[in-house]
């Protein structure tokens, strides 16, 4: 006997691995560690980042539109506490089954689909790639590699990815995510 899925309980709920279900449902604990984790000499960093890092910022509206952005990688617990990176490239694609999200540059590059859940949030569900040849196994097939995070719009043209899997002992992983305008059309010759 299978059991029913509740109609009212988003997609995503049926997708997700166990335990990214009670990462994703933990998310809340993990903030409140995360940020405890940074060092006080840091705060004023963390103060400057603003909404970016301010757990209750999420907005109504968060889906990400299809289209090229630039991702920031900031990194919460861990050895140094708090760390940001230069931006990276992001691509969200849409199609008939979905939103897709992939990192395009960098080290890390996350790649899945954004399942819609609440007016503000969606999950994202997908694997992780060491290099950007690599073919990464699709979601819930190899655990070492699946991750799962919220995407939430925090400003205006301004969302963040936060990860319930974070890299090199830190305790949040997220990304903000800013749209890159489209380049100009090139001049008549």
């Amino acid at each position: 006997m299978t059991a029913e899925r509740d109609p009212a309980a988003p997609r995503w709920t049926t997708i997700a691995t166990p335990a990214d279900r009670a990462r994703l449902e933990t998310m809340t604990d993990s903030w409140t560690r995360a940020r405890a984790a940074v060092p006080k000499r840091l705060a004023r960093r963390l103060r400057e980042e603003g909404a970016l890092l301010d757990p209750a910022a999420a907005l109504d509206l968060p889906a990400l539109s299809p289209g090229s952005y630039r991702c920031r990688l900031v990194r919460l617990g861990g050895r140094a506490g708090y760390a940001s990176f230069a931006p990276d490239f992001c691509y969200v694609d849409g199609d008939g089954a979905g939103l897709s999200f992939t990192k395009q540059t960098g080290t890390t590059l996350p790649g899945g689909w954004l399942h819609p859940d609440t007016d503000r949030r969606q999950v994202f569900l997908g694997t992780v790639r060491a290099a950007a040849a690599d073919v990464a196994p699709p979601y819930g097939t190899n655990p070492a590699r699946d991750i799962a995070g919220v995407v939430e719009r925090v400003g205006p043209l301004r969302w963040r990815l936060v990860m319930t899997r974070a890299g090199q002992g830190a305790i949040l992983d997220l990304y903000e995510l800013v749209p890159m305008p489209p380049a100009p059309p090139a001049p008549p010759r």
